[in-house]
């Protein structure tokens, strides 16, 4: 048996026979999964098998395919000895991934008091991390394309992109999105929904709980258990990742709910609510679709046969944007479990009108979540050091030129406070650029750009 299978389903006993037994022994190398020895210990949670590797000299900032750290698999995990242990032997508390990501980013979302605590008091960078992960918001909620750069823990600009999640980072910033506008004075008007919410929130919990566990071998009993329980919740949610793509499913009684905003949803509505016809959605099969490689073959048309999927409604909700199918259609699942809670609860006569409250809902949710992430960019304008607010200015101007349009009412305060950074004499360079990039005349001018001249005529700003 290799190192690898022996740290995922071997004794420590069996992992320290394994470790002194091999003479030309390369603890730092990815094995056949893609991960180090000690990243493979952080996988499957054992602190004990990550004192063995680290003794027998293991790198603790190796990295995997990714850039992903043990540290960083330790604070996913939830594992605060784990990530004790790793500090101690000089764990970077401030490593980020490949794509910029930092280890405290999950800690945050997830609300790992703990972690985030003991990661903060050994000098992990929290507006780093703060940064990141509202970028990447801001990124989605103004639907914005391209690149930005954000500021890491030694005051370096490193470059992100602002589209392309992947969904347990989906998962997690939209539970605590949910969670902040239950909590929030701006959400009070919604109360009578709350109860539907919490629902919701605690779904999304159970799918992010199943998600972690993609990590981890399905024969290893420990963790069947535990994913066999969570696969009795009603509702279920799943996300479900296929050949670059990411879509999610509701199994809700004898319905099952499908949330793809891509091709397919294109093709036959962004949301699909299906009946069951032939066989049931069992615990075998979700476990299958969450922890086996799939084809699109089987979830866009083998599945519908399986089950003999009938549709019979689907919610209107717009088609994604490039590159960030795991944040829609995880998002999707929101507005999807609104309806069918209401639906249950007043019956199918009453269907428009909950489809109507349950689009309403999730686009007041939508704005306000905008409100917040631009206002929490906006606010830590003013103690930013000098290169965070360059990064934070460059990334309010993609969020004027690409997604504020003079027509939409909501936009002129948005483009307003926004404008109150960009007419800052150190940043006006910022402005400058986009209209001599995009206007080589008044006459072919990008839309966009005329939308923003507009925004700085009412504000009284000549960038010209």
């Amino acid at each position: 048996m290799s190192l690898a299978r022996t740290i995922i389903f071997g004794s420590d006993s069996e992992v320290a026979s394994a470790l002194a037994s091999q003479s030309e022994l390369k603890i730092d190398e990815l094995d056949e999964y893609g991960y180090s020895p000690l990243i493979q210990t952080a996988i499957v949670n054992s602190v004990s098998k990550a004192r063995l590797v680290l003794q027998a000299g293991a790198n603790p900032n190796f990295t995997d395919l990714t850039g992903r750290t043990a540290l960083h698999w330790a604070a996913d995990n939830g594992n605060f000895e784990l990530c004790k242990l790793l500090m101690s032997k000089g764990a970077d508390v401030n490593a980020y991934t490949y794509a910029g990501q930092p280890v405290l980013v999950m800690p945050l979302l997830r609300a790992k008091s703990r972690i985030k605590k003991l990661l903060v008091t050994n000098g992990a960078d929290l507006d780093f991390a703060q940064d990141f992960i509202n970028a990447k918001l801001l990124g989605h909620r103004f639907e914005l394309e391209g690149r930005v750069d954000v500021v890491d823990h030694q005051n370096t600009f490193i470059e992100i992109e602002l589209e392309g999640f992947y969904l347990e980072f989906s998962l997690g910033i939209l539970i605590e999105s949910l969670v902040e506008f239950h909590k929030n004075f701006g959400g009070k008007h919604f109360r009578q929904y709350f109860g539907h919410l919490n629902k919701i929130i605690a779904s999304l919990e159970i799918a992010s709980e199943l998600m972690q566990y993609q990590h981890y071998l399905l024969d290893a009993k420990m963790y069947d258990k535990r994913i066999t329980r969570l696969l009795d919740a009603e509702p279920l949610v799943l996300p479900i990742i296929f050949t670059g793509h990411a879509i999610s499913l509701i199994r809700f009684g004898d319905l099952l709910a499908r949330c793809d905003r891509g091709e397919f949803g294109r093709k036959n509505g962004t949301v699909v609510l299906y009946e069951m016809t032939q066989q049931s959605f069992t615990k075998q099969l979700a476990k299958e679709l969450l922890y086996k490689r799939q084809f699109p073959e089987f979830v866009n048309e083998g599945l519908i046969r399986y089950l003999g999927l009938d549709a019979k409604y689907s919610l209107p909700l717009s088609l994604q944007r490039s590159g960030n199918c795991s944040w829609a259609n995880v998002e999707a699942i929101v507005p999807t479990l609104m309806f069918l809670f209401l639906l249950e609860e007043r019956g199918l006569k009453k269907m428009a009108l909950c489809e109507e409250e349950a689009l309403n809902f999730y686009n007041e949710w939508v704005e306000w979540d905008k409100d917040r992430s631009l206002h929490f960019c906006i606010d830590s304008f003013k103690d930013a050091t000098p290169a965070r607010k360059a990064s934070k200015a460059a990334l309010l101007a993609s969020i004027l030129f690409q997604s504020c349009d003079y027509e939409n009412n909501r936009d002129p305060q948005k483009a307003n406070k926004i404008l109150s950074i960009l007419t800052i004499p150190e940043y006006d360079y910022i402005v400058k650029s986009y209209i001599k990039v995009f206007a080589k005349d008044r006459d072919s001018a990008d839309p966009r750009l005329k939308s923003m001249r507009n925004f700085l005529d009412d504000y009284r700003a000549n960038f010209e």
